[in-house]
């Protein structure tokens, strides 16, 4: 029947906003994600009508090209930090900024649910398979964000927001039973809704529901059937769906995202047979000598008694053939090196041609991925400038993803203090800095706007310390501090000397 068409019969929806050829399409994104897309694997017949299989060596470029722009866009340098609405019309950044009941609540949270971690993680997943989503809940007195990649969800319904309703399946495999929970994601004109509802199937095929079955069979009483989130207290639902930030040319009218490398498929096929050429040249081009076959049948030792052959078979080197004289000579010819010369040059600069290929169908810059003969696959790690694809690539995606971080904050704030696990505002403001150390090369930013500022400062003193050193704000102020207390004491050369003087005297 299909996944789609089972979780349909099973609710009152009629058509999910996903068909199976789409699901089709995540699929494939995912495979090769995971280096095991379909073009890997190929089938030959021998000149003896012999069938082959023959699994190709792969680079493993989605993988690669994932986790670089999830790198790009999203690690542990970034911040997220919240603040009173009425506290935010000050527009100068203060150590004091952040020291609010919302930031704090936000803060342990995100800790709590090791959320830089696993968001970097995840964030791989999307750009792999074209999406992910968190969801939020409250659990054993604390707001949980858990996470679920693309092949999980499932939209119902949509606005000009984004996604508003939608079911989540989550397949597990406990006691050798195939389970599936579905998450729905509903709301009515007075709240939003989440149902839960578990099957069982006798497989783990993944188009199989299989029958309903008591939550209580897997979670006790720790998953509600049904909860309601009351409009009056809940300004959104309690999840947040993530899409890279490409236009779907699958599917126009789909709110469901695409995978970085959607429109590379053709070149992803093309770099892996270069691959597996390059890894076929060197075991084909092993050195191969002809000898005569009477070279090869060895001769009886009269000690021993047994055969012993002229030449190591281990070092599979040799070719024997049959000698006859009708060339004319009288004895056969000596051993004869027939090793060809190996290609690798020519097929390293296909690989470094068809990286660069691939690397501006999945928004990188021209070199920013190579390949050669003592480092294999490398990865470029320098300033990215400002002009650059890779650098226009990452502020794209960072508009997607502040977006979502914010709605996230203020579904936790709302959360907690729906549980009564925090008693402030919700009504805030929230700010994302991503990490931008990557994209810029502070000695020419420097030198720029000093000229264009006529040489004037151009930040604050703690903020300079803060971040060129990469300080919290607590230790930029002990930075300063010291820094103004050694001043004080007078300059380095002061200070040796004095420490000489006080020397001397004893």
């Amino acid at each position: 029947m299909g996944l789609i068409k089972s979780i349909e019969s099973v609710s009152d929806v009629s058509n999910l906003l996903i068909d199976d050829g789409f699901l089709k399409n995540i699929n494939l994104w995912n495979s090769a994600y995971k280096g095991d897309p379909f073009w890997i694997h190929k089938h030959w017949t021998s000149a003896l009508n012999i069938q082959h299989d023959h699994t190709q060596k792969s680079l493993n470029m989605p993988k690669i090209l994932s986790k670089k722009m999830a790198s790009l866009v999203f690690n542990q340098k970034a911040t997220i930090n919240v603040n009173d609405k009425k506290d935010s019309e000050n527009d100068e950044t203060s150590p004091e900024q952040w020291n609010n009941d919302a930031n704090e609540f936000v803060q342990e949270v995100l800790q709590d649910n090791y959320f830089y971690n696993n968001c970097e993680r995840y964030l791989e997943y999307m750009f792999g398979t074209g999406g992910m989503v968190m969801r939020f809940y409250v659990a054993n007195g604390k707001v949980k964000i858990r996470f679920a990649t693309a092949d999980a969800f499932y939209p119902i319904s949509q606005d000009e927001n984004g996604v508003t309703e939608c079911v989540i399946a989550s397949k597990f495999i406990k006691s050798g039973k195939s389970y599936t929970l579905l998450e729905w994601h509903l709301e009515d004109d007075s709240s939003y809704i989440i149902k839960n509802d578990l099957y069982q199937s006798v497989n783990d095929s993944t188009d199989d529901l299989g029958t309903k079955v008591e939550l209580s069979t897997i979670y006790g009483k720790t998953v509600k059937p049904r909860s309601s989130y009351p409009k009056g207290l809940y300004s959104r639902p309690t999840f947040v769906y993530i899409k890279p930030n490409l236009a779907n040319n699958f599917n126009y009218s789909s709110p469901l995202g695409i995978s970085i490398y959607a429109n590379a498929i053709d070149t992803l096929k093309q770099l892996d047979q270069a691959y597996d050429m390059l890894n076929q040249e060197m075991e084909m081009g092993r050195r191969r000598i002809t000898v005569p076959d009477s070279m090869l049948e060895g001769k009886i030792n009269p000690v021993t008694g047994q055969r012993e052959s002229n030449v190591n078979f281990d070092e599979r080197v040799y070719v024997g053939f049959s000698f006859n004289d009708t060339s004319g000579t009288d004895s056969a010819p000596a051993p004869k090196d027939i090793t060809l010369g190996l290609r690798n040059q020519e097929i390293i600069g296909t690989i470094n041609s068809l990286l660069d290929i691939l690397a501006a169908q999945c928004g990188f810059s021209a070199g920013t991925f190579s390949y050669n003969n003592t480092q294999g696959m490398e990865t470029a790690t320098g300033v990215i400038s400002r002009n650059s694809d890779t650098y226009q690539s990452k502020n794209s995606h960072e508009t997607i993803l502040e977006d979502a971080f914010k709605n996230m904050c203020i579904s936790i704030l709302e959360l907690g203090k729906a549980a009564g696990l925090y008693q402030g505002s919700t009504d805030v403001e929230v700010s994302v800095n991503f990490d931008d150390s990557i994209a810029k090369d502070r000695t020419e930013n420097a030198n720029y706007y000093e000229l264009v500022s006529g040489n004037k400062p151009l930040m604050p003193h703690f903020e300079a310390i803060k971040k060129s050193n990469g300080l919290t704000d607590d230790e930029a102020i002990r930075w300063l501090k010291q820094i103004r207390e050694d001043e004080a004491d007078g300059d380095i050369e002061d200070i040796l000397d004095n420490h000489k003087d006080k020397e001397d005297e004893t």
